[in-house]
């Protein structure tokens, strides 16, 4: 189960994406920020779960 949690981070981040772009075409800056800080903290998350219990899978 452990190898697939940077997979979910990585599904999670391509959802927040139009979330992002929404609030910025709406002119809502603080949710857009929100949004895209979820989604780079989403991908640290990634990243160190990834290596530090080798779990590099091929994203496809």
């Amino acid at each position: 189960m452990l190898k697939y949690i940077p997979n979910i981070l990585t599904v999670l981040r391509f959802f927040l994406i139009p979330f992002a772009v929404y609030y910025l075409i709406n002119e809502q800056y603080i949710l857009a920020i929100i949004f895209i800080c979820i989604s780079g903290l989403t991908d640290i998350l990634d990243g160190t779960i990834a290596r530090k219990f080798n779990c590099i899978t091929n994203f496809r």
